[in-house]
């Protein structure tokens, strides 16, 4: 991807990531900014209400899988090697967990798209652990994945670029490629957001 596509609207792709369990502190992730230089956009946020796309969410858990797997995600979003644990170590598929998918990884997506912002954390708003203890999920072994898109793109487009620069961080051990490839993880929630043509997904990890 070029630079100046990946600038488009301010930033057009953002990453984040919690890596690991209870009281690991989020770091910020991204093509532009410096961790820590507030990863936000300064315009008033929509009033529209965020669309869930359950079809981009199915498809974030096959392209996660098959990286998991060991395989590798083609720009095309098509899956090389799945299962084979050639390009990675095999592990077992993560599970899609459809409580964290609706009642905390789609809130957050849709609560950072209408924010615009690309971040674990908003002020005056629960982290990751309270928002999953909140809904009734207590296992102490977490993490998140969330990749924010500000420009026009479908869905389903978002979700493989996404991914695929997750899957990228493989070259440096990043934190994103590191949360894909977590032996303790069993499951994982989805939620893909859209407003206003900007699309956040977001993975939350859990150990139950």
């Amino acid at each position: 991807m070029s630079s100046v596509r990946a600038r488009r609207i301010v930033l057009s792709a953002l990453l984040a990531v919690i890596a690991g369990s209870v009281g690991t502190a989020p770091v910020a992730i991204a093509g532009a900014p410096a961790e820590g230089d507030g990863m936000r956009i300064t315009q008033e946020p929509d009033v529209a209400l965020p669309q869930r796309d359950l079809e981009a969410e199915l498809l974030g858990l096959r392209l996660l899988n098959c990286t998991r797997t060991g395989g590798w995600v083609r720009v095309d979003g098509t899956c090389k090697g799945r299962a084979t644990g050639t390009y990675s170590p095999y592990l077992r598929p993560l599970r899609l967990h459809d409580g964290i998918s609706s009642l905390v990884a789609f809130g957050w997506a849709s609560e950072l798209v209408k924010a615009k912002v690309c971040d674990h954390v908003i002020p005056g708003l629960p982290d990751l652990q309270v928002r999953l203890a909140s809904a009734g999920f207590l296992d102490t072994s977490f993490g998140e994945n969330l990749g924010c898109w500000w420009s026009d793109m479908p869905p389903h487009d978002v979700v493989i670029a996404v991914h695929r620069l997750m899957q990228a961080e493989k070259a440096y051990d990043g934190g994103h490629w590191r949360n894909m490839k977590n032996p303790g993880y069993r499951s994982v929630g989805i939620g893909v957001a859209t407003v206003a043509g900007r699309t956040t997904v977001v993975f939350d990890f859990y150990g139950g």
